[in-house]
C-alpha cells in the first residue's frame, strides 16, 4: 500500500473516531475529566503509597486510589459547606424583600440620574431608574425563589449523580493503572503510531500538571488578596466575595466582570436596610478591592503562569479565547487554554515539518522533556 493511500486511511479513521467522539461525548467528557484529575492526583498517589504504611505493610495502589478520590470529594464537600449556605441565605433574604417600599427608596438618590436620562432619551415619561430595578429585582428575586432554586436543583440532581459516580469509577481505574489512558489510546492507533502517541500524552499530561496546578495557585492567590482587602475596607461577606472573584477569574477576560457583579450582588444584598449614599462607598470599595488584585494577577500571577505552563505569545493566547468563546461561551473560555495547549502538542508531534506549526510549538521540546 502506497503512502498516500496509508495516510488517506488514517485519515479517514480519524476523522470517524472524531465522529463517535462526538456522538458520544458525554462519555467521552467522563474519560477526559477522570484524565485530568488522575494527573492531579498522581501526587497524592505517589505521596500515599511512599509514606502511609501500617507495620510493614505499605499502602497499595487499590487504597491509594480510593483514598486519593475521597480527598477530591472532601475538599469539593468543604467548599460546598463553606459557601452554599451563604448564598442560599441571601437568596432567602432577596426574596422577603419588599420591592415596591425599595423602588420608592431608590427614587430620591436617582432623581438626578433619572432626569439625564429622560434627556437623552433612553426612559420615556413615567419611567425611572428605581421602577426598572425595582421590577428586575421582583422578577429575579420573587418569594419563590428559593423553592424554585431547590426544585431546579433536585431534577438536575440525578445527572449530577450519574456524571461523579461515572467520574469516579473510571478515575479509580485511571489512578489505580497508571498507563491505562495511554493503553486506551494505543488500541485505537495503529502499530507505528505508538511511540508519537505515547509522547504526545507524556508532554500534554506534564504542561496540564503544571497548568492546572499554576491555576490552583492562582485562584487560591486571588482569592487571599480579595479577602484580605474586604476584610480591611470592613464590607460584609469577604471570604465569600473573595472566593467567587478567585472562580471567576478563571474565565479570560470576562471574570473580572463577573468578579465585581457578584460582589455587588452579595454587598447589595446583605445591606438592604442601608441608606443608599452609605451603600455606595461600599459597593465603590468592594470594586477597588477587586480591581487592584485583578491588576496585580494580570500583570504578575498570570503572565508567570501562561509563560511557564504555556510558552505561548499572550496575542496568541487571546486570539484563541476568542475563538474558544465564539465555539463554547464562557465554557469555552474556561477550557480553551488547556484544549489548545493539548493540540499544540499533538501538532508538534505529528505535524513538525510544517513551518506554521513549527512557529506555534517553539520551546515545547526544549521545555518538556
Amino acid at each position: 500500500m502506497s503512502a498516500l493511500n496509508r495516510n488517506l486511511l488514517w485519515l479517514l479513521g480519524a476523522a470517524f473516531l472524531i465522529a463517535v467522539g462526538y456522538y458520544f461525548s458525554e462519555i467521552v467528557t467522563y474519560i477526559l475529566i477522570a484524565w485530568v484529575l488522575s494527573m492531579l492526583g498522581q501526587p497524592i498517589m505517589a505521596f500515599l503509597q511512599r509514606r502511609v504504611h501500617i507495620g510493614r505493610y505499605h499502602l497499595g495502589p487499590t487504597g491509594a486510589s480510593i483514598i486519593t478520590i475521597m480527598t477530591f470529594y472532601a475538599v469539593l464537600a468543604g467548599i460546598l459547606m463553606a459557601f452554599v449556605p451563604t448564598i442560599v441565605g441571601q437568596a432567602r433574604n432577596l426574596s422577603t424583600v419588599d420591592y415596591e417600599a425599595l423602588g420608592e427608596k431608590l427614587k430620591g438618590p436617582f432623581s438626578q440620574l433619572d432626569r439625564q436620562l429622560h434627556q437623552i432619551g433612553i426612559f420615556s415619561p413615567g419611567e425611572s431608574l428605581a421602577n426598572r430595578i425595582q421590577e428586575f429585582l421582583s422578577t429575579w428575586f420573587r418569594p419563590t425563589l428559593v423553592g424554585d432554586f431547590l426544585s431546579t436543583f433536585l431534577s438536575a440532581a440525578g445527572n449530577l449523580l450519574v456524571m461523579f459516580a461515572s467520574v469516579s469509577f473510571i478515575l479509580f481505574f485511571f489512578l489505580k493503572e497508571n498507563n491505562l489512558f495511554l493503553d486506551i489510546l494505543h488500541a485505537l492507533v495503529p502499530n507505528e503510531l505508538e511511540p508519537k502517541v505515547r509522547q504526545a500524552v507524556q508532554k500534554s499530561s506534564k504542561m496540564l500538571v503544571r497548568y492546572f496546578g499554576g491555576l490552583v495557585v492562582q485562584i487560591f492567590a486571588f482569592s487571599v488578596v480579595v479577602t484580605l482587602l474586604l476584610l480591611i475596607f470592613g464590607v460584609d461577606n469577604a471570604l465569600l466575595i473573595g472566593a467567587f472573584g478567585g472562580l471567576f477569574n478563571v474565565i479570560p477576560y470576562v471574570g473580572p466582570i463577573l468578579g465585581i457583579a457578584f460582589g455587588a450582588f452579595i454587598t447589595v444584598s446583605s445591606n438592604l436596610d442601608m441608606e443608599f449614599t452609605l451603600l455606595i462607598p461600599m459597593l465603590l470599595k468592594m470594586a477597588g478591592a477587586y480591581v487592584v488584585t485583578h491588576l496585580i494577577d494580570s500583570n504578575f500571577v498570570g503572565p508567570m503562569i501562561f509563560s511557564k505552563s504555556l510558552r505561548a505569545h499572550p496575542l496568541e493566547i487571546f486570539i484563541v479565547t476568542l475563538v474558544a468563546a465564539k465555539l463554547g461561551g464562557i465554557l469555552g473560555m474556561v477550557v480553551g487554554i488547556p484544549v489548545y495547549t493539548v493540540l499544540r502538542v499533538i501538532a508538534g508531534t505529528f505535524f513538525s515539518e510544517f513551518k506554521l506549526v513549527q512557529r506555534l510549538t517553539e520551546g515545547l521540546n526544549d521545555d518538556v522533556s
